[in-house]
């Protein structure tokens, strides 16, 4: 599902009235993204957010339109993390930024360079596991899964 970079986010999940939902990441190979590198700690964090802070997991994997790769993921540890299914969401104020978890790999494998306000967004926002961004998502009424968990912990 291609959503243009900062567009009205129309996607599985929603959020209260008081916040814009703006769409970033969702590529295709039929429209240009910008290109360029990204600095290293916007990396990690992202990378944290797209394996600890999951939403709207599917019943599916999507296949990564610009390698043809089914096997999106990276490791944590000794877990391999698939990168393809589910959503992020980055609250900055008023407003939410929801992305693909393949945000990731467009971004280190791909080198798309999200907007510079989504990449200021994740430096500021909390990281998934901190419990000031689990309440924010309590607050709009969602969970996240840590997918570097066992299902059984």
């Amino acid at each position: 599902m291609y959503l243009a970079d900062l567009s009205q986010y129309r996607g599985f999940l929603q959020a209260p009235k008081e916040y814009t939902v703006l769409a970033i990441g969702w590529l295709d190979d039929l429209y240009p993204f910008p290109f360029g590198p990204t600095p290293v700690e916007f990396q990690q964090r992202l990378r944290e957010h797209c394996t600890r802070g999951v939403h709207a997991l599917t019943m599916g994997f999507h296949e990564c339109q610009f390698c043809h790769r089914w096997n999106v993921g990276l490791w944590c540890g000794k877990k391999w993390v698939a990168n393809n299914n589910g959503e992020i969401w980055i609250p900055d104020g008023n407003t939410i930024y929801a992305a693909p978890v393949m945000i990731y790999h467009y971004v280190t494998d791909h080198e798309y360079r999200p907007p510079e306000a989504f990449i200021d967004a994740m430096m500021r926002c909390p990281l998934p596991y901190e419990e000031e961004y689990q309440a924010f998502m309590r607050f709009i009424g969602w969970e996240t899964d840590d997918l570097t968990r066992e299902w059984n912990e």
